[in-house]
């Protein structure tokens, strides 16, 4: 009798044991802190802001090149903030130090090519306590795209060519503690040569 309570008594904990193991192992390896992109902005040709970017190829009729710059918005939330202690620790602060652009061939127009631009990096440094939201600016299109295929392709005295791209923008950081945390935004871009259409 006594061995059956105390096999009950183990069958009973073995549970617990396994859950709080479990949670211990996620933890070492994953972040109690997400990021997320809550807002991008891109403008439009005369510079108003905007869901998406019209990016002139060509400032002028010189040609002069220019990389395209915007802003997102990213905020640091806890995975489970109901949970049961004092709330957010400083080991849950994100520092976000580079950010990725992939660009997705949507559509154009008057062009040949599917092709897009290539994917880039570029280095950040921001850090977001828990709960707080931080607005950075960084480039979307550097001046080396436009001045390859196919957006050099984009220029007079053709003003009707366009090419219509999404850029996958993803953030990467990690928490105080080591954990890596990353988030993604998208933006829709219109390439073309605004200043001669």
């Amino acid at each position: 009798m006594k061995r059956t309570k105390i096999v009950l008594k183990i069958l009973a904990i073995l549970p617990c044991v396994l859950i709080l193991a479990s949670c211990q192992l996620r933890d070492e390896h994953e972040s109690n802190s997400i990021l997320l992109v809550t807002e991008v902005i891109g403008h439009t040709d005369s510079g108003d802001t905007a869901d998406f970017l019209q990016s002139d190829v060509y400032e002028d009729d010189s040609g002069t090149i220019v990389s395209d710059i915007i802003s997102a918005t990213l905020e640091a939330k806890l995975k489970e903030p109901e949970s049961i202690g004092a709330g957010p620790s400083y080991q849950n602060r994100i520092f976000i130090h580079t950010y990725e652009v992939r660009y997705t061939y949507v559509d154009s127009l008057n062009m040949a090519s599917t092709t897009v631009p290539a994917t880039f990096q570029g280095r950040l440094s921001v850090g977001i306590d828990i709960d707080e939201s931080a607005l950075i600016e960084f480039v979307i299109v550097r001046e080396q795209a436009k001045a390859a295929l196919p957006l050099s392709a984009i220029a007079p005295p053709i003003p009707v060519r366009a090419l219509q791209v999404v850029a996958q923008i993803t953030f990467y950081g990690e928490d105080i503690a080591g954990h890596p945390v990353q988030a993604t935004g998208y933006l829709t871009i219109y390439f073309a040569n605004y200043a001669d259409a």
